[in-house]
């Protein structure tokens, strides 16, 4: 594939995403106007504010000054909001780079989401020139930015102003602009955030750009980013190289997950959508934290923003409610979180202060005499926070309290609690009761983090320790690549096979049979019990066609066996051409995988594992990663299977050396990115595994020209 397309430097972004002058273009006189809006939304901004009118020129507009054309405007605005039909953008863009502007949002639609060429070409133009001037924009169809530092709202959504929370925490980046200022409203609330840029169609930044942008903020913390599209997703690892590096998670949602999604997705943002499967993938590969619910993406990004790293796996659950404590144990073990009972001491401590009825475990129940002893509350919450085994702790609120101050005041004592172990507490709010006094101060709370559901909390949690656990190591493709036939073509087992074996993947002795008496000498030589296939160009699948004939012990089953394989290509398959058949010694029994490789458009080549034969498309029980994966990171794909334990002795069946299956992978992985381009797609079908190792039984492989 074409090297990736570098990262912007963000450097160059921040006159347009941090300026200290902006200028609105076409603002009009009318309130509930896009400019007039945006103008409206700069009320807090210390920053020069200029209107672009004609009709208004030498007068304030909305309390700013108001300028006949851009050439008139005192300055060169280090950012401007184009707030005109998209016929006047492009007039509009090249005076503003001519002024020597820093860039310009523009708010206009009608360019490639419109799936009209002519609207495309148009949008292409655009980005071309606006690159070739060095004058960054973001949209085109877009809702703009907030930069929360500096309280500028360079947006056309209306009430930023209401948004008080001092600034910091979350980045947000989001190609919906609707969704993006949806999360920017938890500011409201107080929760903190520091940025929120919005990329629409992303005709010039997408939201690899912006994200790296804001993760140079020294305020930001963390990043909700929500994607739709790329026009080369491989500028996530670019993203996450560079997160890596600053040590600030990004924790990022797919739209467009399912067939209609993907469609959706198409046409809002003029981008390709790539298989769900591939973009998780991907996500990993660039070591971002991948959440399924848009619920999700603001709870997860802002409790990694606030949550040291762990000290310990074990997740303790302290409630005064034991319902509340099962729910949050139910979904701890759905999420493979370990629930340690507490040490000994700890244990003494609940039971010296709980009523009897009381439960001193974890969770550890305190029962409703919490509502009436608040000191038992806090000797309980010290004692867990305390014990080596917890890396944080769980507090379901059951009840919000409407007196006055009395829900903020609990979790008010919770704050230097969970600074003094540093370890975060986790807050899930169970009352249908959502909002009020005793949510805003965990939202305020630099410590606390607030959790609206159980699932999302827990999975929160395990994103957390997974960010911070120790990286697998990547993988490499092949330094010296095995030569590859010339011209586009589908390659049958054996010539598949050769290619695998040249690249280090353990293959079986074959021979090629273009006759039974060939057939019968190879069976011979090969010794028996032996394996006939058909060998034909034109069939992928041979056992569709009979073509597949297991165990045979002798001569007389190997004539039946080819009379059998020719009889049924003749009557599923009568147009395939028939090379003759493979001899194989059958091997013993074990357990098979299927490996898969393909290229994908987004990410390029593609490793899947999973049950051989039709099993991995029957229960859609399979791994995919971007290659090339190293044997540490093929061996965590194994684990990853919900049928591992058939590798791992499952009901006192013998162990597979799942090290030198792992090593297997990780080899067709290295094939898989060496060939690059040329890749079509491959398979192994079956890898038989077994305690001595395995080995590839089939395959085929599919090259591009």
């Amino acid at each position: 594939m074409p090297e990736i397309p570098p990262l912007r430097d963000p450097q160059s972004l921040k006159r347009l995403l941090a300026p200290r002058s902006i200028a609105v273009i076409g603002v009009s006189g009318e309130p509930t106007g896009f400019g007039a809006r945006t103008v409206q939304n700069m009320a807090g901004f210390d920053g020069e504010v200029w209107c672009v009118n004609p009709k208004y020129a030498g007068q304030e507009l909305h309390g700013r000054p108001c300028f006949a054309s851009v050439a008139d405007l005192p300055g060169a605005p280090d950012s401007a909001v184009i707030a005109l039909p998209r016929t006047g953008v492009m007039e509009a863009v090249t005076a503003l780079a001519a002024k020597g502007g820093g860039g310009a949002v523009i708010y206009a639609s009608g360019y490639g989401e419109t799936d009209l060429p002519e609207r495309a070409e148009e949008e292409a133009l655009l980005r071309e020139t606006a690159r070739a001037l060095n004058f960054p924009l973001l949209g085109a169809n877009c809702l703009g930015f907030v930069d929360h530092a500096q309280r500028v709202g360079a947006t056309f959504m209306p009430d930023y102003v209401k948004m008080t929370a001092p600034a910091g925490g979350v980045g947000v980046v989001s190609q919906s602009g609707a969704l993006g200022y949806a999360l920017m409203q938890a500011a409201e609330r107080g929760f903190a955030m520091c940025h929120m840029t919005t990329a629409g169609n992303a005709t010039d930044l997408d939201v690899c750009d912006l994200a790296a942008f804001q993760l140079t903020l020294p305020h930001c913390r963390s990043i909700a980013l929500a994607v739709e599209g790329l026009r080369d997703a491989r500028r996530l690892f670019l993203l996450g190289e560079m997160a890596r590096g600053l040590g600030k998670p990004i924790v990022v949602l797919k739209l467009g997950r399912g067939e209609v999604g993907a469609k959706a997705a198409m046409s809002h943002t003029g981008s390709l959508a790539g298989s769900t499967a591939a973009w998780s993938a991907g996500f990993r590969r660039a070591g971002m934290l991948e959440v399924e619910d848009f619920d999700a993406l603001l709870e997860t990004a802002g409790f990694l923003a606030k949550a040291p790293p762990p000290k310990a796996r074990g997740v303790g659950i302290l409630t005064p409610s034991g319902g509340a404590g099962i729910m949050a144990a139910d979904h701890a073990e759905a999420a493979g979180l370990p629930l340690p009972q507490p040490a000994p001491e700890t244990e003494a401590t609940f039971r010296a202060i709980l009523p009897e009825f009381g439960s001193p475990r974890n969770p550890c129940d305190l029962t409703a005499q919490v509502a009436t002893n608040p000191k038992l509350f806090e000797d309980c919450m010290v004692a867990m926070l305390n014990d080596a085994q917890y890396g944080c702790v769980v507090f379901p609120v059951v009840y919000h309290n409407p007196a006055p101050g009395a829900t903020p005041a609990r979790m008010k004592t919770l704050d230097p609690m969970a600074a003094a172990a540093g370890k975060p507490i986790c807050i899930a709010w169970v009352p249908e009761s959502l909002e009020g006094p005793g949510a805003e101060a965990v939202d305020t709370s630099p410590h606390l983090s607030l959790f609206r559901s159980m699932r999302r909390m827990m999975n929160a949690i395990r994103l957390w320790q997974r960010h911070h656990a120790p990286p697998l190591p990547p993988g490499a493709p092949l330094a010296d690549p095995p030569a590859l036939p010339e011209g586009a073509r589908r390659l049958m087992e054996a010539e598949a096979k050769a290619l695998f074996a040249a690249a280090g993947l353990p293959v079986g002795e074959e021979r090629r049979a273009a006759s039974l008496e060939q057939a019968l000498a190879a069976a011979e030589a090969l010794g028996y019990p032996v394996v006939l296939k058909l060998d034909s160009p034109d069939v992928a699948h041979k056992t569709e066609v009979e073509g597949v004939q297991l165990d045979l012990r002798d001569a007389a089953a190997v004539r039946a066996a080819h009379a059998r394989i020719m009889a049924g290509v003749a009557r599923h398959a009568p147009s395939a051409r028939v090379d003759g058949v493979l001899v194989q010694r059958m091997a013993p029994r074990g357990v098979e995988l299927i490996l898969g490789a393909r290229r994908d458009p987004q990410f390029g080549p593609l490793v899947l594992v999973g049950l051989g034969g039709v099993q991995a498309e029957l229960w859609k029980d399979v791994a995919l990663e971007v290659a090339p994966v190293s044997p540490e990171a093929a061996l965590a794909m194994l684990r990853s299977l919900r049928a591992f334990p058939l590798l791992d002795g499952f009901r006192g069946a013998p162990k597979v050396d799942v090290a030198a299956v792992a090593e297997a992978i990780a080899r067709f992985s290295a094939l898989a990115a060496a060939l690059g381009e040329r890749l079509e797609e491959a398979e192994i079908n079956p890898l038989l595994c077994r305690p001595d190792g395995c080995l590839a039984l089939d395959g085929l492989m599919t090259l591009s020209g």
